[in-house]
């Protein structure tokens, strides 16, 4: 009989663990207030959220087929308009995926499982039954839906569950921080995705390629030393495409806190030395608030991110203007009701992605001047559709 991983769930994720041995994940989608409302259910193994179709629903689907008891995945709550993961989800489970492993019929932003195999995608689509509620928030009927699935649980899968290894998932090759700082040109060769170990006390940075496949994993204690290890490593070429040099005598970054009780990237356990490792990383300067686009005069520099609302024209669009979340400010972002027109030009610098990507829906963090009629020239455009989200 097939067991639950000794150590599940196997990946790290924007999640919650109920009862193991329970029968229903839930796929809240972004709607993070629904998390805490159903993880306590009888029957509800796991609850969280995906933004992504490429590494989230690479990341359910490895948890999901490390626990054969796991027989119904519930899909709520508000769907991303950018990347769809709930929809792919369905694709997924009723269509599979191409020779490329892109999900047949998925509508969302580059739905592409390009470390999972061709066993745990039939794993998968035989082990769970998905329910499809996308965009139901409504906490009693949840509820009442998920009761009903524990009550007629057909019990463990029965098929060939993968060993732990297999269900890793992502498979990194280790880099050590420190080299010598070179004023070196770039060209993007990935990205990455940033967190804390609070328990080892480490900033741990992973680098995947740009089809989503983990390449690198670096582990250190200063930004400084790691920024160096990835010039070292050939990983980051030009300082220039960053948002902005990173500068030791600008004042430090705040060390953020979240609930001990959610598990991400961020092992979520306290750092008995967190003022002292806070003083060693050097800031990055946050988008400008909405006070300060208002107040920024013509002709003034502007650096704000916003969601692609409309495109106007070849070189010209209109976007929500975003604000930074409070505990996430470099990668989540509320939305506001202020619009902005921005324009830009062959001489722009984009960042992290290409032209095709500046569509709507898209995350973009731009630099520029304002003109007297409100409209933003850019001057450097980074694509963050990839590595951020909208907090609704």
């Amino acid at each position: 009989m097939s067991k639950v991983a000794p150590s599940w769930p196997v990946i790290a994720g924007s999640y919650k663990v109920g009862d193991p041995a329970g029968p229903v994940a839930v796929c809240a989608l972004t709607s993070e207030r629904l998390v805490n409302p159903l993880i306590g259910l009888p029957g509800v193994a796991i609850a969280g959220m995906v933004y992504t179709a490429n590494l989230g629903i690479t990341r359910i689907v490895v948890n999901i087929t490390a626990n054969p008891a796991i027989r119904f995945l519930l899909i709520c709550g508000r769907d991303s308009p950018l990347f769809k993961p709930g929809q792919s989800l369905v694709a997924l489970s009723e269509h599979g995926v191409d020779d490329e492993k892109k999900i047949v019929g998925a509508a969302g932003y580059d739905p592409v499982l390009a470390t999972l195999s061709p066993d745990q995608i039939k794993q998968f689509r035989k082990q769970v039954e998905i329910l499809d509620w996308t965009g139901e928030e409504d906490v009693d009927a949840l509820k009442e839906n998920i009761a009903g699935l524990f009550a007629r649980s057909p019990g463990l899968f029965k098929g060939e569950v993968g060993t732990a290894a297999s269900m890793s998932g992502e498979q990194f090759v280790s880099i050590r921080p420190g080299g010598q700082r070179e004023p070196l040109v770039y060209d993007p060769k990935g990205y990455f995705v940033i967190s804390l170990d609070r328990e080892r006390e480490e900033i741990v940075l992973r680098h995947y390629l740009t089809d989503h496949t983990p390449a690198h994993e670096m582990r250190g204690r200063g930004a400084t030393s790691m920024l160096l290890g990835l010039l070292r490593e050939g990983l980051v070429t030009q300082l220039s495409h960053a948002d902005r040099p990173l500068r030791p005598s600008e004042s430090p970054v705040k060390t953020l806190e979240a609930p001990a009780s959610v598990q991400s990237t961020d092992q979520r356990q306290p750092l008995a030395s967190q003022s002292q490792m806070s003083a060693k990383m050097p800031a990055i300067r946050q988008p400008m608030t909405l006070q300060e686009l208002r107040s920024t005069g013509t002709g003034s520099k502007v650096d704000l991110v916003l969601s692609v609302s409309e495109v106007l024209g070849q070189q010209k669009f209109t976007g929500d203007f975003l604000v930074s979340d409070e505990a996430e400010p470099f990668n989540a972002f509320h939305r506001t009701k202020e619009r902005v027109i921005a324009e830009w030009a062959a001489s722009t610098r984009i960042i992290m992605g290409v032209v095709d990507e500046i569509v709507v829906g898209a995350l973009l963090r731009l630099s520029g001047r304002i003109d007297e009629s409100r409209l933003v020239h850019v001057d450097q455009l980074v694509i963050l559709s990839k590595v951020a989200r909208i907090v609704e």
